[in-house]
């Protein structure tokens, strides 16, 4: 669809200063149509180049920079890069519709749909003209822009492993939990599933990879035999270079589905709004039925040094 269904200003305001409760959140959750919509627009200038292909994924932190981002990107190669923490309509990012303007940037088309409906706004820490207090949206969220064809695209939710209203962390108050966005991609004569996916950060072991065994699910459903590429904030907590980690229950769990796990290595750094997190391993793909080469990790900088996100981009050549 060309939109997502906005959310009335005054039902955000009354959530915001609703009691904190289970049963508030779900009836909240319950009258939400955009939950379940999946924003497409744009259309790519011109598909990649035959040979190889080149795939990133990313946790661009909000999106402050659409245009160096998708400069970044671009010297990346990336045909398809799958985002997470995406913002619409939010004061810290100006208002701004991040992925529209760096699926504009790029000339590629976009996929994006709501994770969390922002109650709380929080204070933007770059200036930008003619933001208004509060949000006009609060939409946050993942997705994809594409330089090639897509089909079938679809969010798929993953039940909560912990309450972002009932427990606010950081005075986020939300509305909604983590979740995937998938859709068929076609590149030359190959068609694949490709998936963008946000696990929990505030939950354990076990409950991530409860997420992840029903991400895979999901995913069998959509794919039917097709080969499949998922990258993402996986939150896990795996010592900065290692491989994994047996405790991270998800790696196994993917790995007894067929999926092969893809780039190790810190991917997180300093930014406008993380200050004090550490080198942690957060960020991952794993493929199944396809031949990676070429994982890398590449900062998150611009030209100029300046940090465009707390998660460096990491990217992968795929062949089938």
């Amino acid at each position: 669809m060309p939109t997502l269904t906005p959310v009335p200003a005054g039902n955000r305001d009354a959530w915001l200063q609703a009691p904190a409760t289970p049963q508030v959140h779900a009836a909240a959750l319950s009258t939400l149509p955009a939950f379940g919509e999946v924003e497409v627009a744009g259309t790519a200038a011109a598909l990649p180049p035959a040979g190889p292909l080149r795939i990133a994924a990313w946790n661009v932190e909000r999106c402050l920079f659409p245009d160096a981002s998708a400069a970044l990107l671009r010297r990346e190669a990336a045909a398809l890069t799958l985002l997470t923490e995406m913002d619409q309509g939010c004061h810290r990012t100006g208002q701004r519709h991040t992925t529209r303007l760096l699926a504009d940037a790029l000339d590629q088309g976009y996929a994006f749909a709501v994770e969390f409906l922002e109650l709380a706004a929080m204070p933007a820490p770059i200036s930008f003209a003619g933001n208004p207090p509060g949000n006009t949206l609060g939409f946050h969220g993942n997705g994809f822009v594409s330089a090639l064809p897509f089909r079938d695209p679809v969010v798929i939710r993953l039940d909560p492993e912990a309450d972002w209203f009932v427990t606010p962390r950081g005075g986020q108050k939300r509305i909604g939990a983590r979740m995937a966005v998938a859709a068929i991609f076609r590149h030359q004569a190959v068609e694949f599933v490709g998936c963008s996916v946000h696990l929990e950060s505030d939950t354990d072991f076990a409950g991530r990879d409860r997420q992840m065994a029903a991400l895979l699910r999901a995913l069998d459903g959509l794919a039917e035999g097709l080969p499949v590429v998922v990258g993402g904030d996986l939150n896990t907590h795996v010592t900065a270079g290692a491989a994994d980690d047996p405790r991270e229950l998800l790696f196994e769990t993917a790995r007894r589905q067929g999926y092969d796990w893809h780039v190790s290595g810190a991917s997180t750094r300093p930014s406008h709004w993380s200050t004090g997190c550490g080198p942690r391993q957060l960020d991952w793909f794993c493929t199944r039925g396809c031949r990676v080469s070429e994982a890398r990790m590449t900062p998150a900088l611009d030209e100029a040094g300046t940090v465009l996100s707390d998660h460096e981009l990491i990217g992968i050549t795929v062949s089938f």
